[in-house]
């Protein structure tokens, strides 16, 4: 359930309650205790006949647990409703757009943890083998150059010059002759001049890896038709996915590196 795929936020607070345990019953009630109202305001809210006010919308936003972007637009959701005049209701209509468009950037959804200069980015998008051998480095107590190098299928030398590089950015650490990294993740925003290089990458791989996938992994294409509205709902649950998949990986301990591409487009 996200709030992006609402312009109403009655129908979005209605739709998200009924996905709680118990179809949502008694959240009403806390939501009014936490509010500091009386059960029968809220009811007047929902229906349609009263309004929250900001700082209201803003608490809920708190108890329903949003994100920063999803409070925001929320909170707009809210002030279009409140809105005494045609003017300003398509003010916050823009801005509600505005912030729409940002939500389907994945960038403005996934916290990255370290930023590299542009000179560090060319480097590590140059192959895969950096982003490959620093998820390999958060596996158990590290990794060695000699497991490195028999991992990836590569000369200790190489190995070596990409350890020095990834400990020099802070994305590695040296441990004596073990290498480790924490729980960094590294978005490419965008537009950015090294996303083609980063994608294709990882498709190479997963070209080559198709003629030896196990049962336990997973490829799969298609091509569909479907109307534009339906387009969007897709790829709003794409996003939805890699933002549980990201959530999902950062608390799971490291004991395999694996690669996940997802691609939708119009043909």
């Amino acid at each position: 359930m996200s709030v992006f795929e609402f312009s109403d936020y009655r129908k979005f607070l209605k739709q998200l309650i009924k996905t709680f345990p118990q179809g949502g019953r008694g959240v009403w009630a806390r939501l009014s205790e936490n509010l500091n109202v009386n059960a029968t305001m809220v009811s007047q809210i929902m229906s349609g006949t009263k309004d929250f006010s900001i700082e209201q919308a803003q608490s809920v936003a708190i108890f329903l647990g949003l994100q920063k972007l999803e409070a925001d637009y929320f909170i707009l959701l809210v002030q279009i409703e409140r809105a005494g005049t045609h003017e300003l209701k398509s003010y916050f209509k823009e801005k509600i757009d505005e912030l729409k468009k940002d939500s389907l950037k994945i960038s403005k959804r996934i916290k990255s943890d370290r930023k590299l200069t542009d000179l560090e980015r060319s480097i590590f998008y140059s192959s895969k083998n950096y982003s490959a051998i620093h998820l390999f480095c958060s596996i158990g107590k590290g990794a060695t150059v000699e497991s490195i190098a028999k991992k990836f299928d590569l000369p200790r030398v190489r190995v070596h010059e990409i350890l020095q590089f990834l400990v020099s950015t802070g994305l590695c650490s040296q441990h004596s002759h073990y290498y480790r990294t924490g729980n960094q993740t590294i978005h490419v925003d965008k537009g950015s001049p090294f996303l083609i290089k980063h994608h294709g990458n990882w498709r190479i791989e997963a070209i080559k890896k198709s003629e030896i996938l196990s049962d336990e992994e997973l490829m799969f294409t298609a091509n569909v038709s479907l109307s534009k509205e339906d387009f969007l709902k897709v790829r709003e649950t794409l996003v939805r996915t890699i933002q549980e998949v990201v959530e999902t990986v950062k608390a799971s301990p490291s004991e395999e590196v694996a690669n996940l591409n997802i691609d939708l487009f119009l043909m």
